[in-house]
C-alpha cells in the first residue's frame, strides 16, 4: 500500500487544527503522511509530537510553498491571509 502525502497550511489555527485532528484520528491515518507549514519553532515542536512533519516558513515563502505542494498528493489550505 502506498502512502498518501498531505501538505497543510494553517494546521495550527482553529479550523486547520480541527481538520488535521480529524485526519489524524481517521482509521486510514496510518497510511497517510502529513507535512504542515508553521511559522514558529514552538508550533513545529507540537506538530512533530503529533507525527506531523513541520516546515518552518510563511505564506510569503513562495519557493518553499511550491516545493512542499509539488511533493504532496493532497494540498489543504485552511489559512486566510492578507498578502
Amino acid at each position: 500500500m502506498s502512502t498518501t502525502k498531505f501538505f497543510l497550511t494553517g494546521a495550527t489555527g482553529y479550523i486547520g487544527g480541527t481538520v488535521l485532528d480529524r485526519f489524524l484520528r481517521h482509521p486510514s491515518a496510518s497510511s497517510w503522511s502529513f507535512t504542515a507549514l508553521v511559522r514558529s519553532k514552538e508550533k513545529a515542536a507540537k506538530l512533530k509530537e503529533a507525527g506531523v512533519t513541520p516546515i518552518l516558513g510563511s505564506l510569503a515563502d513562495l519557493d518553499l510553498l511550491e516545493k512542499a505542494a509539488s511533493e504532496a498528493d493532497v494540498v489543504i489550505a485552511t489559512v486566510c491571509c492578507n498578502i
